[in-house]
């Protein structure tokens, strides 16, 4: 940023073009002089005197002006003028100093103008050579030359690096200048005009300087230096200024801030007066002054008419002015004044007349404000009913408001009471679901083997390894066997299994009322010993346990029972502010929110082995009272109303239904995949076929949750047809172990494997309605992959009358092929 200085420093050129045109016949004496020069009498130098112009107040200057204006005339073509004599070389020849008029240059207050008188007297007699000696300089000339040219006087070499920035020396310039300008211009030490010799050492000296910038090093120029063309690598420093690049020296402004420019109209030149007197002596010569101005600009306006005046005579004398002539006026004659027309005594009919018109308008305008009066008092009414109603509307949108914060606040206390509870009620349902698993496996594990003792007397015994069973199991007391201990159809493990499995059915029979001829092989037999079974029953009771533990900490009414809390809350909510709950999915929001409560009374519902169905639960009665209110009481419809018909569904429709989307479903699912349906249970089937039916007529067949519900139980079948597909493999492989050359319990066994696979046909078959195409790939697959291999091997023991009721169970679902096979063996070729 660039601040003006408060005292101008003279620059070069402005120094140059103060001296006369002789003094510049020399590029190298421009602008220098000797002090010599200076001192004679020959050169003048003057120095403007402002002393008048800057001495006094603002209104003393204006009032000098004013005088000087006013002094002047309206027709005076010459000015007066205050001059300082300039010299410009030709003022003493002239002699007309004070008939010519003066040049007086504008400069700063505080700024001085060096001006140089012409060149001495011999310099301008010395004529340059002419035509005469064709521009060609002769010895003798260039010695004259050299003589007549003035220089400046050489640099002191003691002179004082603390004096005064403002010092000038001999030569006009001060030193803060020659600082400056020193890397810029080189002192000319030298008298005269430089020789040929001076001037090639200053060229090779040049251009040394530019070859060792090209090379990277300054050489002995240093920073002083400055190239004329650029370089390679420009190197920045922060003291260089913004635009190091930049081949232009910037003029540091040292002293001043430039303020003494516009002193005339700031107090720069006020001064401060000490004491009451010269306070209120300065207050009056500045009160004096300000009426003086004012009568200046008054004598202004005068002048101005005067001027105006003065024109308008000029215009006049030059012809080209036209007065305005006055309007003549014509003057008329005399005329009298005139008389009025008599008019006639008004009668009395005329004024009866006039009377009942006036009667008549004054009946009318009455009728009018009469009726006007009317209007307005109806008006007010309106506007009375009007106030009534909006003060009813404005005490119900307040009681709305009440009730809306209310009801917020409560669901609030709602949702941190969930995000509290949840999490816990989650996982007590994975421990249920874990508990199931436990159970399903152990009955899984009794049924492989009872297939595996089966197996092993009319098929064959899996080689040694070739199963994943065969591995250490640990029992209760920490021993360790291996299953191929149990290699051998007739192995002691074997035999104990069948000896308990005969204890079994025979208790069942005890318990049955009646026998069935063929029950050997068709009972499920997923109970589990007393032991387990006790263990379960401890299990279960321990997880309804925790579920009410869940609620001991809870006080609240509204929070331990949903039909006091979210029924009440939300069923106020649909009754007060109907379009806002259906706009707001209020009967979502509840279900969402009966969920926890839901599902705590679902932990440990086993639905395919208890009788309990959804109809027992009490959220489902809850929200199927909630999804159909109580119309208003209306007397005709009353009547004839039966007492039996349910009330019609709600805006919120079906909520059971919900509730089975969110909750039943997923956990059914849950259930299924961890082995609590059972496929060999004919009553877990049919149960698990109503859940279907009633989760299809609630949600729909087309629904997702339908869809995973049905895939889940068609897995259960798939994992299982795939476990018995791997036994058969690994019993009929080729390094498997023969069944026994004779054994009466050869056929049974055979019989009691076919039946099993024959009930779990008939199980699949149950699912025939809900997916037909995937229970015929089941029932092809376990005939095809199960059954037949058993069939071939055994179909002379007793195989044909085994593979007669298997297609009299399959019929209709099985392939060409299987019914073929089935009905003539395995010779037939198919």
């Amino acid at each position: 940023m660039f601040i003006k200085r408060a005292k101008s420093r003279p620059s070069l050129r402005a120094r140059d073009s103060d001296l006369p045109e002789s003094s510049t016949s020399s590029p190298l004496a421009k602008g220098s002089f000797t002090a010599d020069d200076a001192a004679s009498g020959d050169i003048s130098m003057d120095v403007d005197n402002n002393e008048e112009e800057t001495s006094g107040s603002i209104l003393e200057r204006k009032k000098a002006q004013k005088k000087e204006k006013r002094g002047g005339g309206l027709g005076s073509t010459s000015k007066s003028k205050t001059a300082s004599r300039l010299s410009f070389g030709g003022a003493e020849e002239e002699g007309e100093g004070e008939s010519s008029t003066p040049f007086k240059p504008k400069k700063s207050l505080l700024s001085q103008q060096i001006k140089l008188l012409e060149t001495p007297t011999n310099l301008a007699s010395t004529s340059t050579p002419g035509s005469s000696t064709s521009g060609i300089y002769s010895q003798e000339y260039l010695t004259q030359l050299k003589a007549s040219t003035p220089t400046r006087a050489p640099r002191r070499a003691d002179a004082d690096d603390d004096a005064d920035e403002d010092q000038e020396d001999g030569t006009g310039l001060s030193r803060l200048a020659r600082e400056k300008y020193a890397s810029t211009f080189v002192e000319d030490t030298t008298a005269g005009i430089p020789d040929a010799t001076a001037i090639a050492a200053a060229k090779t000296k040049r251009s040394a300087a530019l070859e060792a910038k090209k090379h990277g090093s300054l050489g002995e120029m240093g920073e002083d230096y400055i190239a004329l063309g650029g370089g390679k690598i420009a190197i920045y420093d922060g003291t260089d200024g913004p635009h190091p690049e930049s081949r232009l020296m910037r003029e540091e402004d040292e002293e001043g801030d430039g303020d003494e420019d516009m002193a005339e109209y700031t107090e720069a030149n006020e001064r401060m007066h000490l004491g009451k007197s010269a306070n209120k002596a300065a207050a009056r010569r500045l009160k004096g002054e300000i009426g003086e101005m004012i009568a200046d600009r008054e004598a202004e306006d005068e002048d101005d008419e005067e001027t105006k005046e003065w024109e308008r005579a000029q215009l006049l004398k030059a012809g080209t002015w036209e007065d305005e002539k006055p309007a003549k006026v014509a003057k008329g004659g005399f005329r009298p004044a005139p008389i009025p027309v008599a008019r006639p005594v008004p009668s009395i009919a005329s004024a009866q007349n006039r009377l009942a018109k006036s009667l008549a308008d004054l009946d009318a305008t009455k009728l009018e404000g009469e009726h006007n009066l009317e209007v307005t008092v109806r008006e007010l009414a309106a506007l009375e009913e009007q106030e009534r109603e909006l003060r009813l509307e404005v005490e119900k949108v307040e009681g709305k408001r009440e009730w809306v914060e209310e009801f917020r606040g409560w669901v609030e206390m709602l949702g941190r009471f969930l995000e509290e509870k949840f999490p816990m009620l989650e996982k007590i349902e994975e421990d249920s679901v874990h508990v199931l698993k436990e159970r399903a496996e152990m009955v899984n594990k009794r049924r492989q083997a009872d297939d595996s003792d089966d197996l092993s007397l009319f098929l064959g015994v899996p080689a040694s390894g070739s199963t994943e069973s065969d591995v250490e199991e640990v029992d209760d007391l920490g021993r360790t066997r291996r299953t191929e201990n149990e290699a051998g159809p007739s192995s002691g493990i074997r035999r104990g299994r069948r000896d308990e499995r005969a204890a079994r059915r025979g208790r069942r029979r005890a318990k049955a009322t009646k026998s069935i001829a063929d029950e050997d092989g068709f009972s499920t037999d997923s109970t589990l010993a007393e032991g387990d079974a006790e263990d379960y029953a401890v299990a279960q009771s321990g997880l309804e346990q925790r579920v009410h533990a869940l609620l001991d900490d809870v006080r609240a009414e509204d929070f331990r029972d949903p039909d006091r809390g979210l029924a009440l809350r939300f069923g106020g909510w649909r009754k007060r502010f109907d379009e806002e709950y259906t706009n707001a999915f209020g009967g979502l929001a509840l279900v969402q929110a009966w969920e926890f409560w839901a599902r705590g009374e679902m932990v440990g519902w086993e639905p395919l082995r208890n009788s309990s169905s959804l109809e027992s639960f009490k959220w489902f009665n809850s929200l199927h009272h909630y999804s159909r209110p109580a119309q208003p009481a209306n007397g005709h419809e009353e009547d004839d109303m039966d007492l039996d018909d349910e009330p019609p569904l709600g805006p919120d429709g079906d909520l059971v239904a919900s509730m089975t989307s969110s909750a039943v479903v997923p956990l059914l699912t849950k259930a299924f995949e961890a082995g609590a349906y059972d496929p060999y249970s004919a009553k877990q089937t049919r149960r698990a076929v109503d859940l279907a039916d009633v989760v299809a007529e609630l949600m729909g067949k087309d629904s997702r949750k339908y869809t995973a519900l049905l895939k889940a139980v068609l897995l259960v079948y798939h994992s299982h047809l795939l476990e018995l597909s791997t036994s058969i493999n690994s019993v009929t492989a080729h390094n498997s172990l023969p069944p026994p050359g004779f054994n009466p319990e050869s056929r049974p066994a055979m019989e009691r494997y076919v039946r099993r696979r024959i009930k779990l046909l008939k199980n699949i078959l149950l699912w025939r309605r809900e997916a037909p195409q995937e229970v015929r790939e089941l029932v092809i697959r376990l005939v095809g992959e199960v059954l037949r291999p058993v069939l071939s091997r055994c179909w002379d023991g007793g195989g044909q009358e085994m593979a007669a009721k298997v297609l009299s169970a399959a019929s209709g679902t099985l392939s060409p092929d299987l019914v073929g096979f089935l009905q003539q063996g395995p010779g037939s070729g198919w």
